[in-house]
């Protein structure tokens, strides 16, 4: 009795080892895919003739290119001059990327508003030179009133020119009737 027993015993650990064998090879872990490393980003200050004047940042794919920042702020304006700037051409992280404004349009756009609209300046049009004749108008406000426009596209209103800095009311009154849009 005590050989079948010891028998009996015998198979009973091979068959207890066995299941452990097979369940050992079954239960296998699934293998965790490698960690993704961290999305690079960089950051691009685009400024001129775009629908939005903005510091953008983009995943840095390594294949980066300056239009992808351009349509990050929004795209370009109906003054923007693209053929001025290489979109092609890579960028990098700390980058200014500047849509000039089109010199022929708005030479174009001067001689009409100085000879349709009779003695009103325009102020979306006007040169320097031509802002400079309104009164109270000099060097420094012409500029910073075509450096509005540049970053905030044309003016949809004439009191809109009281946004820039060094208009406030009572230049407004002095020019309100000299102005157009």
């Amino acid at each position: 009795m005590n050989k079948k027993f010891l028998i009996g015993f015998a198979v009973a650990v091979v068959g207890v080892v066995g299941i452990l064998f097979i369940i050992g090879l079954t239960d296998e872990t699934p293998a965790l895919p490698p960690p993704k490393p961290p999305v690079k980003k960089i950051s691009v200050y685009v400024s001129g003739q775009v629908k939005n004047i903005s510091v953008v940042e983009l995943e840095d794919t390594g294949n980066l290119r300056g239009v992808d920042a351009v349509n990050k702020a929004g795209g370009l304006t109906d003054l923007a001059d693209a053929g001025a700037v290489n979109l092609a051409e890579p960028i990098s992280d700390g980058q200014h990327i500047h849509i000039p404004t089109k010199e022929i349009l708005l030479a174009a756009q001067n001689f009409s508003a100085t000879t349709n609209s009779g003695d009103k300046v325009n102020i979306n049009t006007a040169d320097a030179q031509q802002l400079q004749s309104l009164s109270g108008i000099g060097p420094a406000l012409s500029q910073r009133i075509i450096e509005y426009r540049e970053q905030n596209g044309a003016f949809q209103t004439i009191d809109e020119i009281k946004n820039v800095r060094g208009i406030g009311d009572k230049r407004f009154a002095d020019i309100k009737d000299k102005i157009t849009t």
